[in-house]
């Protein structure tokens, strides 16, 4: 795996533990759903960076 991989596995690991221990430790009453949805959000944004690169000098 090179340094960017490597990185975007640890974001994901990092992400899905908060996905689920931060809305039932922290926001039991209300505000979950947000959570989840910013959450959703930003894995879609970066999932966007880190592949809109690709395959890039085969499209030139």
């Amino acid at each position: 795996m090179i340094k960017k991989e490597k990185l975007l596995a640890i974001f994901a690991v990092v992400l899905g533990l908060c996905y689920v221990v931060v809305p039932y430790c922290f926001f039991r009453e209300k505000g979950s759903f947000l959570f989840w949805v910013l959450t959703t959000l930003l894995v879609l944004v970066t999932g966007t960076i880190y592949t809109r690169d690709w395959n890039r000098e085969e499209r030139i």
